[in-house]
């Protein structure tokens, strides 16, 4: 709904610049006597932009009566409803915004240019109250501020989303998602214009158009917020274009023989993986360019130079996440295959954030994989303390309902340490760091960087954390070989003894 309505406020705004420049162009006022009226200009006198100066005309009278009066009340009806997140409602105001201005120019321009026009305020006013008594749809579920945190699951569905671990797999069409991302790359081109045309053109206009004083001001708007909002639709575009380009893994037995590291998370987190990351503070001295693209797609391009990384598709997802390479798993039985994924990967990530399939998917890498090979992703206190509650449950619960697996105590999972003062400026990026043990269990903490320097240009954030997470991804990358997940014969796979974790010898670095 909310996507309907912004795309109708998109299209009304740019049918109102496209008039307003062409009529303020294209017309000019003439006086004979005390009768003065409009006329197209000598050089655009032809009977092609007859045909367009009466279809545009047409045009305005039937965009004022009926999409735009319509679509203000919709708007303000939503508004007053309430039920609408942060980001639906930031969009309905855009879209109000946008849509009453460019109204406004349509009705104070037709009116300047023909005197005589009478403007059919009934209909107009009717357009509105029809959209004021519109049943307005609020989708049902979780509000998107929800689904923008990492947070523990409170909704049915979200957990048997993380539990249910397989089904349907997205549905990609490359062929669409070259042409989406070369209509983004053109919508892109076409705002730049608007930008580099923008102030030559709010010149003439005023000046030419002889235009109230008045709407000086709101001509602006409608020459820059139409340019914004296609830069925002230009975004969306090619964030599907990616996503339907994005690789698939048709089945996870061609992984077999190939070094590839494995990341299993909560499906809940996804929306809020799928945001873009947390920006380096320092407004004045940051680049666009050091966090590209999501928060999932940064965290993967760390360990893109030690294998594959793949994931487990959402079930039902129309278009996988950008980031890790995507598989899907059936309904029934994930399971297994997801103990043998484990067992084959170089190695495993998983978010420390409670879920129940996840809290099944830890404590199935106790066993299946050597400690070396394990890596947590430690976001907020509360979220690990919540995961490691849930995996000490989960931990007891399946030593004591499968007693014929040879299950290695629980290691320990220590409490986090402040990060230190350091020079720069204080970054709160949501990943604290990442937890990663010896072939005793011990634990090791690695911090993500808490500060970025002042000055920086494109690639410093980039290099600061490859650098801090070097203790994690140089071991992993001087691992040897996995083994096949039908053999139990790791170099790296301690024995029963060398398993049992030593707590006088436990050491968390700081």
């Amino acid at each position: 709904m909310p996507n309907t309505l912004a795309g109708l406020g998109l299209a009304v705004s740019a049918f109102a610049a496209l008039w307003l420049t062409v009529e303020s162009y294209g017309r000019e006022r003439r006086h004979l006597g005390a009768l003065v009226y409009s006329t197209i200009r000598p050089e655009w006198d032809s009977a092609f932009f007859r045909w367009v100066f009466l279809l545009l005309d047409l045009g305005t009278v039937v965009v004022l009566i009926f999409p735009a009066a319509g679509l203000i009340g919709v708007l303000i009806s939503s508004l007053i409803a309430g039920h609408l997140d942060s980001t639906q409602i930031l969009v309905h105001i855009a879209t109000l915004v946008t849509t009453t201005t460019a109204g406004v120019l349509i009705v104070v321009t037709k009116v300047h240019v023909h005197g005589d026009l009478t403007i059919p305020w009934p209909l107009i006013v009717l357009g509105v109250i029809g959209g004021l008594l519109a049943d307005v749809e609020v989708p049902a579920g979780r509000s998107s501020d929800d689904s923008r945190q990492l947070g523990p699951a409170t909704d049915t569905g979200a957990e048997e989303a993380d539990g249910d671990r397989g089904a349907d797999r997205a549905r990609q069409s490359p062929a669409r998602g070259r042409a989406l991302t070369a209509l983004g790359w053109t919508l892109r081109i076409l705002v730049l214009l608007m930008f580099l045309i923008g102030a030559p053109l709010y010149n003439d206009l005023v000046s030419g158009a002889d235009l109230p004083l008045w709407t000086h001001p709101l001509l602006a708007v409608a020459l820059v917020i139409p340019a914004l909002l296609l830069f925002g639709v230009s975004a969306g575009l090619l964030d599907q274009g990616r996503r339907h380009r994005h690789r698939i893994i048709p089945s996870f037995e061609e992984l077999t023989g190939q070094r590839y590291l494995l990341y299993l998370r909560p499906f809940t987190i996804d929306p809020a993986m799928a945001l873009p990351p947390t920006e380096a503070p320092g407004w004045s001295t940051r680049s666009p360019f050091e966090l590209p693209g999501t928060h999932e797609e940064f965290l993967m391009r760390q360990f893109r130079g030690l294998g594959r990384v793949v994931a487990i598709g959402q079930p039902g997802e129309r278009l996988p996440a950008l980031g890790a390479e995507r598989g899907y798993l059936p309904v029934d039985n994930w399971q297994e295959a997801v103990s043998g994924l484990i067992r084959g990967a170089h190695a495993v990530i998983i978010s420390a954030v409670p879920g129940s399939g996840t809290m099944w998917e830890f404590t199935e890498a106790l066993h299946a994989t050597a400690p070396t090979r394990l890596l947590l992703l430690v976001y907020d206190d509360e979220l690990y303390h919540a995961f490691r509650e849930g995996a000490g449950q989960e931990h007891a619960r399946r030593s004591s309902a499968e007693p014929g697996i040879d299950w290695p105590p629980l290691p320990q999972l220590p409490d986090i340490p402040p990060a230190a003062h350091t020079k720069g400026l204080r970054w709160d990026f949501p990943l604290r760091g990442i937890l990663s043990f010896d072939h005793r269990w011990r634990p090791r903490f690695t911090r993500f960087p808490p500060a970025v320097p002042r000055l920086r240009h494109v690639w410093t954030i980039r290099r600061l954390v490859r650098r801090a997470l070097k203790p994690v991804t140089d071991p992993i990358s001087q691992l040897p070989p996995a083994p096949s997940p039908r053999s139990t014969a790791d170099p790296g796979f301690p024995g029963p003894a060398a398993q049992n974790t030593d707590e006088s010898d436990s050491t968390l670095p700081k």
